[in-house]
């Protein structure tokens, strides 16, 4: 006898086989989409890197302040008659009559330091002067150059490999301060994430405490775009060319070039040795003259806003200068204090920059020396950024 089915169960048997398709669908939609809109978790790890077949310093000039990370073989003895930091700390050997006692006329056995008696902790070749306060005069000049009339001194970080001198400038009812940089080696200067993941934020001061920064400033908020050529420390961390930012990479020898960012590969770049490179702008300086408020690149940026800035230009070979501007004018703290972009161009002229750009301002800028934020923030406080520029 033949058996039939039911249209009752055939039509039970469709809709199953169709809610089974229909729930894959839903997993393949949302997998999709979470590839599609979350891109920068994709980014906290560079996907592409150049082989290290040059710069031969970058592998040693790193220096580390945290004792445990240093492997005990790999110390060296430490003078510390010119060691500040180990400078006060008795590491001479006990005073004879302290270790066992004779009497008068006996013989005294010389006394000797057991190897284990000395504990030297390891330390940094950093040497470092506490910000100064604006208003007490250490210097009038710095790597060469002369401070203007309205420039004041205000701390320095330096090791045996940067320096950098930073001052600040009061100009009618502009505050701004010169961070002047000098580096041994383009593998000197240096970038951090936040957690060291593009896709995380937080303050400048803690992302700069996070890795031993004596010096820094914020980068340009590349987390929070999911465009442009991003290489940070010789890894390329994004491809994506934009038409509408202009492009800032320092090349193998350490110089700073410009450019349109729609005209740039990222791997090629790599290739060529680029160790650094941020997409923001605008260009300010070329050829070591200003641009002008016609010629910036500034897509839905205002060209003639007054706003807190942070910037960074090239003097010559190994020497830059970074420029944070702050928040206030006539004195007071505002949310719209600081510079133009034409002011800014002029004052990186000024100080003889034969390229200048500028990074993220507003409520990101901040200046990080020795320790602590030392410009006047936007709004009274740290605005949490992806990145920083920072020296160690």
């Amino acid at each position: 006898m033949k058996k039939y089915k039911s249209k009752k169960s055939n039509e039970a048997t469709k809709s199953i086989a169709f809610k089974a398709a229909a729930a894959v669908s839903a997993v393949l939609i949302v997998v999709v989409g979470i590839l599609c809109t979350s891109p920068s978790k994709a980014e906290d790890a560079p996907y592409y890197a150049a082989p290290q077949t040059t710069e031969p310093e970058v592998e040693v000039t790193v220096t580390t302040a945290e004792p445990e990370t240093v492997a005990p073989e790999t110390l060296s003895p430490i003078d510390t008659s010119e060691d500040p930091v180990t400078a006060g700390v008795d590491t001479e050997a006990p005073d004879e009559t302290t270790v066992g006692e004779t009497t008068a006329g006996a013989t005294t056995e010389p006394v000797t330091t057991p190897e284990t008696t000395t504990v030297t902790t390891p330390v940094t070749t950093a040497t470092t002067t506490p910000s100064e306060g604006i208003g007490k005069q250490i210097y009038r000049e710095y790597n060469g150059r002369q401070f203007g009339e309205n420039e004041t001194f205000v701390g320095e970080y330096k090791t045996d490999r940067v320096s950098v001198g930073v001052s600040n400038v009061r100009e009618g009812d502009v505050s701004y301060y010169i961070c002047d940089i000098m580096i041994t080696s383009p593998s000197d200067f240096h970038t951090a994430f936040s957690n060291g993941k593009i896709s995380q934020v937080a303050y400048t001061s803690k992302i700069a405490a996070s890795v031993g920064a004596g010096f820094a400033v914020n980068g340009d908020y590349c987390g929070n775009r999911t465009y442009g050529v991003i290489i940070r420390n010789g890894g390329l961390y994004r491809n994506k060319k934009s038409d509408n930012w202009d492009l800032c990479y320092m090349n193998a020898y350490g110089d700073l070039i410009t450019c349109k960012n729609d005209k740039q590969d990222g791997k090629a770049l790599v290739d060529d040795g680029v160790l650094q490179s941020w997409c923001f702008g605008p260009t300010l300086v070329t050829d070591y003259k200003a641009l002008t408020k016609d010629q910036f690149n500034t897509p839905g940026l205002s060209r003639s806003a007054y706003e807190p800035r942070t910037a960074i230009g090239q003097v010559e070979e190994l020497h830059y200068i970074i420029i944070v501007v702050d928040a206030i004018r006539s004195g007071v703290s505002t949310v719209g204090g600081g510079m133009t972009f034409s002011e800014l161009a002029k004052t990186f002229e000024s100080l003889g920059c034969k390229t200048a750009y500028n990074l993220d301002g507003g409520g990101s800028t901040a200046l990080y020396l020795n320790g602590k934020i030392i410009n006047e923030l936007c709004m009274g406080g740290e605005r949490a950024i992806s990145d920083i520029i920072y020296l160690k």
